[in-house]
């Protein structure tokens, strides 16, 4: 896989996160489910008769095309949604259409405080969440790597690089 940056010089990646699968076979099941319903209805409705018939067709056909896009639309988003832990700083890469990227990058040096967030039955039982990066620059931006898996790991390794990072920053002042 390409990264979606330019790598600096002497930089490493050292870890590439995605989003927990749970994330998008919950939406996929929600849209099979409206779509199931969907398809009892029409065969309940079309059963009564009344000669209603093709403009219950035409609405199957419209919700069924609306729910393969939306479908085919969020997988896109899970697949190109990207964190990268590098050496040197953090990358946050979506891509929300073929057409439409927003990258943003952080040195590790400017991490100051990194959170976990936890919410709901689902994330503590199957172990996702986020984690949110908050920076030292003058807007206060923050990184929020949304619904990864272990996110506790996730935050020791970030912490972890950001330490040798800051090591290494002042190990190469003269």
């Amino acid at each position: 896989m390409g990264l979606p940056v330019q790598l600096q010089e002497n930089e490493t990646v050292v870890r590439i996160i995605k989003r927990h699968p749970l994330s998008l076979i919950g939406r996929i099941v929600g849209v099979a489910l409206l779509l199931i319903v969907g398809i009892a209805l029409w065969l309940w409705l079309r059963g009564l008769g009344g000669g209603l018939e093709v403009v219950l067709d035409i609405l199957i056909a419209v919700g069924a095309l609306a729910a393969i896009v939306y479908a085919g639309i969020y997988w896109y988003r899970y697949e190109n949604d990207l964190w990268i832990i590098t050496n040197e700083r953090l990358i946050d890469s979506t891509k929300t259409t073929p057409f439409n990227q927003d990258i943003k990058t952080a040195t590790l040096t400017n991490i100051q405080d990194i959170n976990i967030r936890k919410r709901g039955i689902f994330q503590t039982l199957f172990e996702y969440g986020d984690v949110i990066c908050q920076t030292a620059s003058a807007s206060g931006h923050t990184f929020e790597f949304l619904g990864v898996a272990k996110p506790a790991e996730v935050l020791d390794l970030i912490d972890d690089q950001r330490a040798l990072a800051q090591r290494n920053a002042l190990a190469a002042k003269p």
